[in-house]
């Protein structure tokens, strides 16, 4: 059953954004872990595995990066996990924002890097959303209803009352 693992050292802005990920975690099939020993059971299933693990990184546009990047502390991280596969959004201690996919050895990097594009860009329409919705809400602008096309494009009806 796939997993989808959160680091608890996330900012504030984590609050507003939980449900926004989970949705989309739980849309690809994933499935939540919490918990005291989430970081030793996550280090174990790794060092298992370890040897028979490849890492890729996934390469954004920078606008894209830079939708989740803002939300991001130094340092901070969210890892998800679905079957065999790792998919890490992280910022490094230099701020520098990454997604990484670690997957069996069996898989080749080009399989690694599609699965983690997918799931990058699920997660990062997510996060444009809601900051649009955001934004939207600060101008006195009300989403009255929202549609999403055969391409996944979101469309938002507004309308503002004087």
């Amino acid at each position: 059953m796939p997993i989808v693992i959160i680091m608890p050292i996330l900012g504030w802005s984590w609050v507003m954004l939980s449900p926004l990920v989970m949705a989309a975690a739980g849309a690809l099939g994933f499935q939540t872990l919490t918990g005291d020993k989430l970081k030793d059971w996550l280090q174990k299933e790794i060092d298992k595995d370890r040897k028979n693990l490849r890492k890729v990184n996934v390469a954004l546009e920078q606008i894209m990066a830079d939708i989740v990047a803002e939300e991001l502390g130094r340092e901070e991280r969210l890892d998800f996990k679905k079957g065999t596969i790792i998919l890490t959004f992280r910022k490094d201690a230099r701020g520098k924002f990454h997604v990484e996919v670690t997957g069996p050895k069996s898989l080749t990097m080009v399989e690694l890097l599609a699965m983690g594009d997918e799931f990058a860009r699920m997660i990062i329409q997510q996060f444009a959303h809601h900051r649009i919705a955001r934004e939207l809400d600060l101008r006195g602008v009300h989403i009255v209803g929202e549609e999403v096309n055969e391409n996944g494009d979101i469309i938002l009806h507004t309308r503002k009352w004087s």
